[in-house]
């Protein structure tokens, strides 16, 4: 969908024209990225210290909307540095 101009096409054409080792420095941030929302999904208070204070329905769009919505995003572009390694 990218390569197509479709979603993230900036995030690849910003990718594209990188060495291997940047593309690889790329994958392990974005591996980084994931672990942390997965971290603060399960414990939200590891990152976000006034939690407890948070309205409820402000803590529930983090960790059922925002949260997810990023490591779903990160996927993808995980995804495409993936595949942009395969190819060199």
């Amino acid at each position: 969908m990218a390569a197509a101009g479709g979603k993230h096409a900036g995030f690849l054409r910003s990718y594209a024209g990188r060495s291997a080792s940047e593309i690889d420095k790329g994958i392990t941030s974005m591996e980084q990225q994931i672990a942390k929302h997965e971290e603060a999904i399960a414990n939200p208070k590891s990152k976000i210290r006034n939690w407890d204070e948070l309205d409820p329905r402000q803590q529930g769009a983090l960790v059922n909307r925002k949260w997810p919505g990023d490591i779903a995003r990160q996927r993808e572009q995980l995804d495409i540095l993936q595949r942009l390694r395969q190819d060199r």
